[in-house]
């Protein structure tokens, strides 16, 4: 029984741990100002750029890639006036001419090659005032603050499982030790 007990609260303390993935990295920018993203993943495959925001669906925006001579060759760009294809420290990335609001959403690179796709890290865009009213550790809230991070889900219903199973082991025992004697 104490190992019962000493497992549930081991395996209570490892899921509380956990945080959440840090897939998604925040940039700071200045509406008006230009801004640029890096991919992190290989110029040697085509790049798609993929901007999500919370009102609608994703958007390809930029499908570009390097020739054989190194020149970047942009296959399609949603809006050539404000989006450009670049390449920094030797890999692809995406400049943003003018910053607006509508521009402040998550952007992700996808590599795609032999018909399948493999993303790199999210980047959110977000004005320095959006930054200081979230903060950079949101804590156990989402964005929108409504929402419980998943692991916080997970370590309750693992909890109130295991305090299930200890209480029906003592209440086993009890009875068992009533029996005998």
């Amino acid at each position: 029984m104490k190992c019962s007990l000493l497992f549930a609260c081991f395996a209570v303390i490892l899921v509380l741990s956990l945080k959440p993935s840090n897939a998604l990295k925040k940039m700071e920018v200045n509406l008006g100002q230009s801004q640029m993203l890096k991919c992190d993943m290989s110029y040697h495959h085509e790049i798609n750029w993929i901007r999500m925001d919370d009102q609608a669906k994703p958007k390809t925006l930029m499908v570009m890639g390097l020739k054989n001579d190194g020149a970047m060759s942009v296959a399609w760009n949603f809006n050539d006036s404000h989006f450009e294809g670049c390449v920094v420290d030797r890999f692809i990335g995406l400049r943003i001419y003018q910053v607006s609001e509508s521009d402040l959403a998550t952007y992700f690179c996808a590599a795609s090659h032999n018909k399948r796709m493999e993303f790199g890290e999210g980047i959110r865009l977000q004005t320095p005032e959006k930054l200081t009213q979230h903060g950079q550790d949101e804590g156990l809230f989402s964005s929108s603050g409504e929402k419980f991070h998943s692991h916080v889900i997970i370590a309750v219903a693992l909890s109130c499982g295991m305090l299930l199973m200890v209480v029906t082991l003592i209440g086993v025992h009890i009875k068992t030790q009533k029996r005998q004697i």
